[in-house]
């Protein structure tokens, strides 16, 4: 990866999350991903694990507009979203204290039977909501299970995120999450 790896992640996550395909970021946008998710991943977007994923990520939604719509327009730009996602996450502290609520309500919908780990096919299922091919989506989920025991837990699932948002190593296990960022 080049020397803005993050930017490049950031651009990769702004296209999968730009589920209309008008170029900017608007609430509905996130609404849609996490409906899309919970019915993925088996949940269902009106049980209690979908609903709490569609208020996650409206809250998610809400922060990132305080961060980043400088014009006041109610949606954010590409621009505004490398803002945004600095801004509300670029730290480990941020994110943590940030996004951590969300990627627990994610990771619960993806454990759908509630086991306290996700399946590889479990995880490919929830990358494929975001928008990533079968095949694709395999590779990532499977470069999540850190230990190599064929289950993804909880914390290595909030690694992988954390390596996707922070890590400007190529090979750090989360870099590739939501697939190749060349």
């Amino acid at each position: 990866m080049t020397a803005d790896a993050i930017g490049l992640k950031y651009d990769r996550m702004f296209d999968m999350l730009d589920v209309d395909l008008n170029g900017v970021l608007e609430e509905q946008d996130f609404v849609t991903l996490a409906r899309s998710i919970a019915r993925a991943t088996g949940v269902g977007d009106s049980s209690p694990k979908g609903m709490t994923l569609v208020l996650e990520r409206q809250r998610c939604w809400a922060l990132l507009l305080e961060h980043a719509d400088a014009d006041g327009d109610g949606r954010i730009s590409r621009e505004e979203f490398h803002r945004a996602m600095s801004g509300a996450f670029g730290d480990p502290s941020l994110l943590e204290r940030n996004l951590r609520d969300g990627l627990h309500a994610e990771f619960a919908a993806i454990d759908a039977d509630d086991d306290g780990v996700a399946t590889v096919e479990q995880m490919s299922a929830f990358l494929t909501a975001w928008g990533l091919e079968h095949e694709v989506a395999w590779a990532p989920a499977t470069g999540l299970d850190q230990n190599g025991d064929g289950w993804i837990t909880r914390d290595e699932y909030v690694a992988g995120w954390s390596d996707f948002l922070l890590d400007e190593d190529a090979q750090a296990p989360g870099s590739t999450l939501l697939g190749a960022v060349a």
